[in-house]
């Protein structure tokens, strides 16, 4: 289970007053021990450049450009912390490029990626001390009115329904989508995705890169009633797959039946 050569949960076993740094996605993270204190600082380029991956070594010194953010103190001096990927914190609402019709009784399989985040967590007591997202998401509301509803993330996808046409990135996890229209009469168009990745786990796999558990849209085009599944896991196609980091929200099976509508169009 590996990210940029080295694992995806990783201890921090630096060297005192020595600068680290790592990158995925569009951000570098930059790190510091002093003592029980840990000094991180982080940079960000801009979307149009190719996705950064780097793994964590020793740099020379901060950036002139960069600024430390965060001091952050664990606890004890005995509490280590360690670097974990996670997915986002919010969910994430997918707008396809081209909207998609699915006839009555049809069925299509849809593969969408999100980016990860970076955790920096306590071994002992598994406490989130601070995170990044290795791309900065664009911010977006979902709900039916200004009133009911709530913040979410969005992104752009082209949503293959190949499997072949996926392409993988370190920087980002795939969530197979299976949606089937229950409706015998009415075609069901879908032009956006609310994806509760707050909900889901992340897993690795050495083939496919990061996945997260396949999930199953059952709705009826003409009364909207839905009902959404959890496989537990990603695709069967992929082999072995290993758990990452465990879903943020463990009340995932119940929420997901009624938390939103997770089709809109």
């Amino acid at each position: 289970m590996y990210i940029i050569d080295q694992p995806a949960q990783q201890e921090l076993n630096l060297e005192e007053k020595q600068w680290y740094s790592m990158a995925l996605g569009d951000l570098t993270l930059f790190l510091q021990q002093n003592g029980n204190e840990l000094l991180t600082a982080v940079n960000y380029q801009s979307r149009d450049k190719p996705a950064l991956r780097e793994a964590l070594r020793k740099i020379d010194d901060l950036p002139q450009e960069v600024k430390v953010g965060e001091r952050l103190y664990s606890g004890p001096e005995e509490e280590s912390v360690y670097i974990e990927l996670q997915l986002a914190d919010k969910p994430y609402q997918v707008n396809a490029d081209t909207p998609i019709k699915l006839g009555p009784k049809g069925r299509v399989v849809l593969y969408v990626s999100t980016s990860l985040w970076v955790q920096l967590k306590t071994i002992d007591t598994q406490k989130v001390m601070t995170e990044y997202p290795a791309v900065i998401p664009r911010m977006s509301w979902v709900g039916s009115s200004s009133i009911e509803g709530a913040l979410c993330y969005s992104t752009k996808t082209a949503a293959p329904s190949e499997l072949s046409q996926v392409s993988r990135k370190e920087h980002r996890a795939i969530t197979a989508l299976e949606i089937v229209n229950d409706s015998s009469h009415s075609p069901l168009t879908i032009q956006r995705l609310s994806l509760p990745l707050n909900m889901l786990s992340l897993f690795y796999s050495e083939s496919a890169g990061f996945w997260t558990e396949s999930i199953r849209f059952r709705m009826d085009a003409e009364t909207g009633e839905t009902v959404i599944v959890t496989s537990q896991k990603p695709p069967d196609e992929l082999g072995g797959c290993e758990k990452i980091s465990t879903a943020r929200d463990s009340k995932q099976s119940s929420r997901l039946r009624t938390a939103m509508k997770l089709i809109m169009g």
